[in-house]
Formats: C-alpha cells, structure tokens, sequence
C-alpha cells in the first residue's frame, strides 16, 4: 500500500532586527569604502554615510547643523557679491571687514545687528517668493575704503615694534594698512610694482609677498610694515612654470622644529625653504621642491597644528604627506579620501566658476571647504571634523568667501550680505532638510531578498522629533518629500527664546526620543533614509543617535 509522502512543515519566518549606527565615521564617496563590510585602514568597521546633508559627523552621534541669518549688508542695493572676510584682533579692539570689488566695510557692529523679522507665535519667520525673509532690516555701513578695483584681498596681522597692524593685498590696487582705527596706504612698499602684489604671510618677522602672474616673491625688513621690498627669482626653481599663488609658513615637525616658508605655484609645486634672513646663504637655503596637485585658489589652505593642508585637484592634502610621497601615490594621503568621488566630481564642475575657499573653525573642531556654485548645479559646503576626519555635507550655503569672528563663523553672499553660520533654525527665514542614508547593508545575504517592516530612530533633543523614516534599496537613494518643520520648542537660552512661546521655567535639558514607524519596501541590500526638516527661528539642536529596522529576509534567490 503507497502512503503519502510525509511533508515538511515550513518554519515560520520571524522578524530579523538590525540597528545603524550614527554614521560616525561621515560621508563615504569612496569606491573602495563604500562597500558592504567596508572596513578602515585599523581594521575596524566604517560606520559611514551613503547620503549625509546637513549633518554634522560629532565622535557620539550626527549634530543636526544650525541655519543662518543675514549679519550685514554692503553696498546699498545688494548688486555686489563679497568677495572677501578678514579680521583684526588686538585686545579689545576687534574688527571684521567684508570686501566688495570696489570698498571695504567695517561690518564688527551693525548699527542694527539682528534682523527684525516677521513670524508667527510659533517662530516660523515668514519670506517672500525670493526666500527673503520679511521685514528684516540690516544695517548698510559707510565704506571705511573706496574706489578699488578688485576685492579678493588677502590680509595678515602683524605687530611691530611701532604697533599691531593689518598689511592687506589683491594684486591690483595699492597695499593697504589698518592700525586699528584707520586705512592708509602708508607707510608704502618700494622696490616693486606695489599693486601687483596679490598674496602676504609672516614668516620669521618679515612679511613676504607674492607678485602675481609671475614666479617672483619678495620680502621686507623684518619688523617692517613696508620700505624695500627685495626680490626671490623663483623662475629657475619650479620645473612646470605657472605662477607663484600663495605662500606660507610650515612647521615641519623633525627632532628640532623647524619653521619653514613654503611657496605655491598654480601648477601644483612647492618649494621650501629654510632660514630667517634671504639676503644671504648662510641664513636662507632650499629644502626641497616637492608636487601636489594644482590648487583650487589662494584661500584653499588651512592650518593644522604646525601643518598645512591645501585644497588641490586631487584632493584636501596635508603638505606633510606631499614632501613624502610621490604625487602618484599622493591621493589616498588626502584628508578627503573617504569623499575622493564628491570631491573630483565638484572639482570638474566648478572648474570655471572661481575660487575655492576654507577656514577652520577650532573650537566647533570644524574644518569648512566652500567650493564656488557651479553654472549648473546647488550651492554647497563641505564639512569635516577635524578630530576624526568624518565628513559630510551643507546645501543651500552659497559661500562666496569664509571667514571667523570672536568664535563665529561667516560667509560672503552674491548679493552683498555677510552671513553667520550655524545659527537660528532656517537659512534666512527659509526651512533645511537633514538627510542621512547609511551605507547599505546585505547582513551578509546579498543573494536573499529582505522586505522592511518597521524603523525606529533613537534621537535626542530638547522636545520630541519624529523623523521621516523610508526604506532605500539597492545602492538607489529616491526620498519621499521631506517632511514639515521637526516641531522642536523654542529654546529658552537668552538672547534665542522668542517671545510668548518659550516659558523661561521650562528646563532646557535634552531627552532621547524613540517611536517605531512603518515603512514598506524591499531590496538585497538596503538602508533606512532619515530626514528632518528645521523652520523655526530656534535652532533645531537635535542629534541623531541610531536607526533600528525590522525586516523578513526571504530564501537565497528569492
């Protein structure tokens, strides 16, 4: 007699959960790092970002960035970009200056220095179609210098014997002094063309300068603000000609310190030298003559410690590394490694469009990278946490120029404003969306189908925020739209509460916050996407912890 076969009775598939870390270790536009598993150089797992806008990559989680407000207008119709943000600090008396083409503005104290905006009870400040914020009213100060005819100025501080001054140069108009109350173009520099001097650094008491479009630098007495400028033919050192854009002085760290005067070419050489005084050989000698790739302008520089670290074409590169290795290998020493693609991409693009800027900002451990807006394209800054190297990203910023003040942070506009960075809750009345998707993840199944089931974010703020959680699948990042303003309350700090809505009893403690959402979606290899929206004059202040997703994973093949 034939018995049936016996059947196996199919377990039932149970829910597999996983958690994404805060992508700690940044924006990942690696090919090789952006893989599943990736590892770091030490081994250990890259907790990294597929997409990571408007986030800031903190040692214990993603900081939402703040927004940012106009400070000051220049100019009194807005028709002229600023071109340039420099500093003067002596004890009390500190001064910020904007450039445009044609004056300089001492922008230190506005006679109106915040906007008067128009909002609602809820701190939503209303704009018009433009995205201008409503009935802000800004100061428009009297040029301190006028009738220029170029304004990328590069200035140093300088303290002499005789004072503590600013030497400023921009290659076309005559060099400018400020000692701390007034401008002059006295005392004057001789020996040169003066208004062809474009770029000016201190190293060991003197100023040196660079004379644009050729490879001659020249240097004054030391101690000096101006007299005789004496010549350095730098013609027969670099092999690839072009022309001296910058120069600067360089700690290279050895068994003996020492500070060394570095000089820049367009073409992406550097020469070094050694020694205090050029006028003679026992006491000024060449180093070396080293290449890095071609550098993306003047102002793509940033110091490290005693380090110096140049935005070029092939990267943000720490001269340190470039006097070690051949410019063939140079590329995986860059500190942009992990956004090698991004930053490639930005800098074809913008190939035509201008100048790169950076700053660093110490004590937010912020290094900021301000590419010009390309012809077609979005305005962007790229960020780094200059501890851990993390990267990410900040749309909507269009940085003509950078610049730091008493600890704050600033940036030109093409309209003629000076604006403060990682401020209030919107970019000038208008809302920002942070977004993070982690590197995607197979759990080590790339062959099985996995359908998501729910997601939790794990966040932490002063009020409850709910993120917009969704599924991406597949290497393929498709949003939904992003979501309204988080919600978060008003702050209650002095000086960022707004009347009627924040009560000056409540705490101001920030709590974590986690609600389980129910996404849809499949994929072989998936990551959750996490968006926050900010609208509000506070500033948002929230951040991201973790994400958590539940799925059912199917058999190999299905």
């Amino acid at each position: 007699m034939r018995r049936p076969a016996a059947q196996t009775m199919r377990k039932p598939r149970i829910a597999r959960t996983e958690t994404f870390p805060a992508a700690v270790g940044g924006w990942i536009k690696n090919v090789n790092l952006a893989t599943p598993d990736a590892r770091m150089p030490d081994g250990s797992k890259v907790q990294g970002a597929f997409v990571l806008d408007n986030f800031f990559p903190e040692a214990t989680g993603l900081r939402m960035r703040r927004g940012s407000e106009s400070y000051a207008q220049v100019g009194a119709d807005g028709s002229q970009p600023v071109l340039s943000l420099f500093s003067y600090i002596n004890g009390a008396n500190a001064k910020l200056f904007a450039a445009t083409a044609t004056d300089i503005y001492d922008v230190s104290s506005p006679a109106i220095p915040e906007n008067e905006l128009l909002g609602d009870e809820n701190g939503v400040v209303f704009v018009d179609e433009d995205g201008s914020s409503l009935l802000s009213r800004l100061s428009v100060p009297t040029p301190a210098v006028v009738e220029l005819t170029g304004g990328n100025w590069v200035a140093v501080q300088f303290a002499t014997p005789g004072g503590v001054f600013l030497r400023a140069v921009n290659g076309v108009d005559a060099p400018l002094v400020f000692d701390g109350s007034d401008w002059a173009e006295t005392p004057a520099i001789t020996g040169v063309d003066a208004a062809s001097l474009s770029h000016v650094w201190l190293h060991q008491r003197r100023l040196f300068f660079v004379k644009g479009g050729s490879l001659s630098a020249y240097y004054l007495p030391a101690d000096s603000i101006g007299g005789a400028a004496v010549e350095i033919p730098l013609g027969g050192v670099f092999k690839r000609g072009g022309s001296l854009l910058f120069g600067a002085s360089w700690s290279l760290e050895t068994d003996n310190l020492s500070e060394q005067c570095v000089f820049v070419t367009t073409e992406g050489e550097v020469a070094v030298y050694q020694g205090t005084d050029p006028s003679s050989a026992s006491t000024w000698a060449k180093v070396g003559t080293y290449r890095i790739g071609r550098p993306l302008g003047p102002k793509a520089i940033i110091p490290a410690g005693g380090d110096l670290v140049i935005g070029t074409d092939m990267g943000f590169v720490p001269l340190s590394q470039a006097v070690q290795r051949d410019i063939s290998a140079l590329s995986p020493a860059a500190i942009s490694y992990p956004i090698e693609t991004a930053w490639n991409e930005t800098v074809e693009a913008t190939a035509a469009s201008g100048a790169w800027h950076c700053e660093v900002w110490p004590t937010k451990h912020m290094a900021i990278v301000a590419p010009p807006t390309p012809v077609v394209g979005f305005p962007q800054v790229f960020v780094a946490n200059a501890r851990t190297g993390a990267w990410g990203r900040y749309t909507g910023w269009k940085a003509r120029c950078l610049g730091l003040f008493r600890d704050r942070a600033f940036f030109g506009s093409d309209q003629g404003l000076v604006i403060e960075a990682e401020v209030s809750g919107a970019d000038r009345g208008r809302p920002y969306t942070a977004v993070w998707v982690p590197l995607f993840e197979t759990f080590k199944a790339p062959a099985s189908l996995k359908t998501a089931g729910l997601m939790r974010a794990t966040v932490q703020a002063a009020s409850e925020v709910v993120p917009r959680l969704s599924l991406q699948a597949d290497y393929n990042v498709n949003l939904p739209t992003p979501p309204d303003d988080a919600g978060a309350v008003a702050s209650n700090t002095w000086g960022a509460a707004i009347w009627g809505v924040s009560l000056w009893s409540e705490p101001s403690g920030r709590k974590v916050f986690q609600r389980w959402q129910s996404v849809g979606g499949r994929g072989y290899a998936i990551a959750p996407g996490l968006q926050i929206t900010s609208g509000k004059a506070s500033p948002p202040d929230v951040d991201v912890i973790k994400v958590e997703i539940t799925y059912d994973q199917g058999d190999v093949g299905s």
